[in-house]
């Protein structure tokens, strides 16, 4: 069993240095890159599995319902996972998580070449978002405690930023990889290569686990306390969930608002391009808010990022060209990624220690079931193609709201670090 490198040791007692160390000396390069290769597999997988199921002459209506079957099972897994992660530690649950991944993607596969019933191919869709192993949110809570340890809290926001960063990349590559598969191999060896993608991919991090088996996310031995372990506050949890779940609300309605423009338009060649440029727009605010001043409170922050995806909403529907359209998506993502950087740092703050996988991922599954819920309800709104942004204007209006909550409310717990 290997000795983990000195940052890694649970009862640091060095004081901290003026300044927040980069994130390579906190956490090394192996950590940087495992944690960016081991989620790109699971922005590829969704869209992959819609592609998939339409692709195998199945419909596109039962390959939507395949995809919002995904969704739920990631919804209700993500958080039990979290728990898990908690209790039990990163490696076994990773590597749980893949294996039952992969049997529902071979179970997958088998359904629809047995032609098997319609119902049997959302049960495989709801195992495969069940066991999405949620390498981000166990990513972020490793960040929160090399932060706590090394007592430099500032860390966090810098790392938050990088992690929110790394989001995006996936959110760009994750479409275009499932695309280019199945237009180059077709459905059933795209999936196939999805599994060994899923393979490699998660592979890599669970590598990075197994050669630091002592890892831990928990950092109560540096906690002063009651001697209870202390609760999740919800009040101060649940503004940067709302949060989240607005930047979700984002992705689903400008999805399929833009589809809807392209369809009408002809340009359907254009939507992926387009999209993509949300996703440029966020990483860039993402790797830019923790710059700002500290005394800039995150409540602000939040605040700015809704007014940005309201104000670009409303631009959005006077249907601009396509130029003007990727612009604005781009100005879009600059309030997105200032949304996820913000809530993602206040929950960080909100959440006990030994909770900290558990609060992470229930902001991604508000992510989640954002993306559900705009999709949707823009799909209903998108007859007529402008309407879908009213969607993204809820959200902006809903991220404002949130940013009250995070101002009314104070995430630090009773706890204080030794």
């Amino acid at each position: 069993m290997s000795t983990p490198p000195p940052h890694e040791s649970p009862r640091t007692t060095t004081p901290a240095p003026a300044g927040a160390p980069s994130l390579v000396a906190a956490g090394g390069w192996p950590f940087l890159i495992t944690g960016l290769i081991g989620r790109l597999p699971a922005a590829t997988v969704q869209l992959g599995v819609l592609l998939y199921v339409s692709g195998a002459g199945l419909g596109l209506g039962l390959a939507g319902l395949t995809v919002a079957a995904t969704g739920l099972g990631s919804a209700v897994g993500a958080p039990l996972l979290g728990r898990m992660v908690d209790r039990f530690g990163p490696l076994p649950v990773v590597v749980s998580a893949t294996v039952v991944q992969l049997l529902g993607m071979s179970s997958l596969l088998a359904v629809v070449l047995l032609e098997a019933p319609s119902s049997l191919i959302l049960v495989c869709g709801a195992v495969i978002g069940a066991a999405n192993p949620q390498i981000g949110a166990i990513a972020r809570a490793r960040w929160s405690a090399l932060a706590r340890r090394r007592r430099t809290p500032g860390l966090v926001s810098r790392a938050l930023g990088y992690e929110t960063a790394c989001d995006e990349v996936g959110f760009v590559l994750g479409p275009v990889i499932a695309g280019v598969l199945v237009g180059v191999l077709g459905p059933n060896p795209t999936l196939v290569v999805l599994m060994v993608w899923v393979l490699l991919g998660q592979g890599c991090f669970i590598v990075y686990l197994a050669q630091r088996r002592n890892l831990s996310l928990d950092t109560r031995s540096m906690e002063v306390t009651d001697g209870t372990a202390p609760r999740i506050r919800w009040a101060a949890v649940l503004p940067p969930m709302l949060a989240c779940l607005c930047v979700g609300t984002v992705f689903g309605s400008t999805q399929t608002a833009l589809t809807a423009i392209n369809a009408e338009r002809g340009t359907e060649a254009y939507t992926g391009l387009i999209y993509g440029c949300m996703g440029v727009g966020s990483a860039l605010a993402s790797l830019l808010v923790f710059r700002l001043p500290s005394r800039v409170p995150l409540s602000v922050r939040v605040a700015a990022g809704g007014l940005i995806v309201g104000a670009t909403a409303v631009a959005l529907m006077t249907v601009p060209g396509p130029v003007p359209l990727g612009v604005l998506y781009a100005a879009t993502g600059l309030g997105v990624g200032t949304l996820l950087v913000s809530a993602y740092t206040r929950g960080e703050r909100a959440a006990p220690s030994h909770r900290m996988a558990s609060v992470m991922t229930m902001l991604t599954t508000c992510i989640v079931l954002g993306v559900s819920f705009g999709s949707a309800m823009g799909g209903f709104l998108s007859e007529v193609p402008q309407r879908g942004f009213l969607i993204t204007l809820g959200a902006g209006i809903a991220g404002l709201v949130a940013a009250v909550g995070m101002h009314l409310t104070r995430p630090e717990s009773t706890r204080r670090v030794v």
